[in-house]
Formats: C-alpha cells, sequence, structure tokens
C-alpha cells in the first residue's frame, strides 16, 4: 500500500479484529448508561445485541455499529484508532466557560495527584483517559468557535 502525506500505511482491519475492537468499544461505553439505554439509543428493540457484540459472538450489521455514535459519540474510538481516526461531532455547541474552567482545574488537580510518584500507571491512565475523554469535544468546541468567527 503507497505511503500518502508521510503518514503510515494503514491495514485494513480483519473481520475478527473488528469485532473485538468493537467488543471493547461498546464494553466500554456501555456500563456508563446501561444497555437498555444505549440500546433505546441506538434504535434497538433490546439490547440482545449490544450482549452478542461485547462477547464478540456476533458482529452487527453496518447501520447498527453507527448507531451506535448516536448512542455515544465515542462508541466507536477503540476501532476507528485502528485506522487513523476518531470521532467527533462537526457541530460542536460552545462550552460553558465556567464549567469548563472548574473542570480542567479539577481534572490538573487530579493529573498531578497521579503523577505524584513520579509515574502513571495503567490505573491512572484509565482515570485520566475518562476524565480527558469528557473535556475534548468541550475545548474542540472553543476551538470550533474561534474557526467558524475567523471564516465568517
Amino acid at each position: 500500500m503507497p505511503q500518502r502525506n508521510n503518514v503510515c500505511p494503514i491495514e485494513p482491519l480483519s473481520k475478527d479484529k473488528f469485532q473485538r475492537k468493537l467488543a471493547a468499544a461498546w464494553g466500554r461505553v456501555w456500563p456508563t448508561m446501561g444497555k437498555g439505554v444505549m440500546a433505546e439509543r441506538m434504535g434497538l428493540n433490546d439490547a440482545k445485541t449490544i450482549d452478542r457484540a461485547v462477547t464478540a459472538s456476533n458482529l452487527p450489521e453496518a447501520h447498527t455499529v453507527f448507531n451506535s455514535l448516536v448512542a455515544d459519540i465515542s462508541a466507536l474510538d477503540e476501532v476507528l484508532k485502528e485506522y487513523g481516526l476518531r470521532a467527533a461531532p462537526r457541530h460542536a455547541v460552545a462550552a460553558n466557560d465556567m464549567a469548563l474552567a472548574a473542570d480542567l482545574s479539577l481534572t490538573v488537580t487530579e493529573f498531578l495527584k497521579r503523577l505524584a510518584d513520579g509515574k502513571r500507571c495503567h490505573i491512572d491512565t484509565a482515570v485520566l483517559a475518562e476524565l480527558f475523554r469528557r473535556l475534548i469535544p468541550q475545548m474542540q468546541a472553543v476551538v470550533d468557535e474561534h474557526d467558524e468567527r475567523v471564516a465568517a
């Protein structure tokens, strides 16, 4: 596969690897909202499709996979990462500035606590990833607001 724009070539995923990545992604998302809520947001009648996907016993249809983005915008990040991509809204609503500042302050405090021993273990990384995951769209909304103003 030829290299484009100094970017490493991306290899296609096998069905099995795609299924494992999807299982990991949905397995991370549903515990925060519940399988029933996730299924409802995805337009499913019940959570059986989620159960089968998370246990990697069945690969859902393409529209069902993409409908998981409706349940949680990060529901496919683990899969998209394999292709060098990530899910992000095209149109972000500008974040509440005071809430963002407070969240950033709390996140920095937690980050410093986790680095106090001089290392970041996998538990620290997991906690920080969840904190950062919430902040990235809020910060991107500020960047998008600026970009729209400059483009106008």
